[in-house]
């Protein structure tokens, strides 16, 4: 059933933009015909799991083209009715923004509506050959959403430049900025072992990846191992999740003890978790996504206590990098943050777009000079190698 949004009005009778309040009011088939192709974090089921779990938003509405009955576009939207600036934006943020609060007298409380993926890569979700108005069909029909969901911001989060620049008209006409994004991290696999991995990496990575291995090693009364079913440790996993959460400058999701044991237990997602023990405790967990070809690193947690000693945070990727090269992957996304660490382990950085619009003109222009300048900093930061480790995609 459509959402209390409705439809929305196209420009041409043949064309027409819905509203609907569940992936699961679209066929799957159509879904997976429109979603990146080996994208895992686009299986239709994991969009399924982010709904009915309460990680973040306090709805999910989905914009869909049609032409005729034929479904040939779809956007993903996330509705926040209140939701921190300075969660987003980090320390950072923060600080480039305090000429912005000075104005506004207090600080920024955002009703957001967010176009996207809440936890990686956003897409606009069509077939080729689209009409060119299709975009100002989609962005039109936002507004419209923005409106009936009361939402004052509009953010299309972490897209690449392509799906932008195809939006761009539309975007610009309604009065849209572009910022710079945080980029994902990720490492190309041509190995066949992870100690041909390991060789191939440059002389000083391939020393810190091995004296890393060796310390852990070190330790007799360690362990790490790879489950495909791990809802049983979902209690011990929630609070090093919580303790990496907790370092995290900016968040839009917080996961649940239920999201997590989705992931484990739904047989149409593709989950495993990379396991840390010592003394038979768990100590550390990194919870990836196999598609065909590409995975993804989605949450790492950690017992900050042993975590150095151990080197934790490196050895959970290492092995997760492994896992990912015995089933055949071509690429492993580490996403984003911690960036310096990530280098080490041989990642390449793929570079992400936000656009930016806000439904009160005043508050629009200045956003358009501080957004960008607090994006940049607190990107900045993070891309030189961020001190903190790994915790909810901003």
């Amino acid at each position: 059933m459509a959402g209390p949004e409705g439809t929305v009005p196209a420009s041409r009778a043949t064309w027409r933009v819905e509203v609907v309040d569940s992936v699961s009011e679209i066929p799957p088939e159509v879904w997976r015909g429109l979603a990146p192709p080996d994208d895992p974090i686009y299986e239709y089921a994991f969009f399924q799991a982010m709904e009915r779990t309460g990680i973040g938003p306090d709805a999910y509405r989905y914009l869909v083209l049609r032409k005729g009955q034929q479904i040939r576009a779809v956007l993903p939207t996330c509705v926040y009715r209140t939701l921190s600036l300075e969660d987003i934006l980090g320390n950072e943020g923060r600080r480039a923004l305090r000429p912005l609060h000075r104005i506004m007298g207090r600080p920024l409380r955002m009703r957001l509506l967010m176009c996207g993926h809440l936890l990686g890569e956003g897409r606009v979700l069509h077939t080729d050959g689209l009409d060119e108005s299709a975009p100002h069909l989609l962005i039109e029909a936002l507004r419209e959403l923005s409106v009936s969901a009361g939402t004052r911001w509009t953010v299309f989060k972490d897209f690449p430049r392509a799906d932008l620049e195809w939006l761009d008209p539309a975007l610009r006409r309604a009065g849209y900025f572009r910022a710079p994004a945080m980029p994902d991290a990720h490492v190309s696999l041509h190995a066949t072992t992870f100690e041909e991995f390991v060789s191939g990496l440059s002389r000083n990575n391939r020393s810190t990846a091995r004296r890393n291995l060796a310390r852990f090693s070190e330790h007799d009364d360690v362990t790490i191992e790879v489950r495909e079913r791990f809802d049983d440790l979902v209690p011990a996993m929630m609070p090093l999740y919580a303790a990496v959460l907790d370092h995290a400058e900016s968040r839009l999701d917080v996961w649940t003890p239920e999201f997590l044991s989705l992931l484990s237990t739904d047989p149409r997602i593709s989950a495993k978790a990379v396991t840390c023990w010592q003394q038979g405790r768990l100590v550390a967990f990194l919870v990836c996504l196999f598609g065909e070809k590409h995975a993804v690193a989605m949450r790492i947690g950690i017992d900050y206590g042993c975590s150095r000693d151990l080197r934790l945070y490196q050895v959970t990727y290492y092995r997760g990098i492994d896992e990912a090269i015995r089933m055949g992957m071509v690429d492993i996304n580490l996403t984003q943050t911690a960036y310096e660490g990530k280098r080490k382990m041989g990642c390449h950085l793929v570079p992400f777009e936000h656009a930016v619009t806000h439904r009160n003109p005043v508050c629009r222009a200045i956003l358009r000079r501080f957004f960008p300048m607090a994006l940049n900093r607190s990107g900045a930061r993070g891309q030189d190698g961020a001190r903190g480790q790994d915790g909810a995609r901003g």
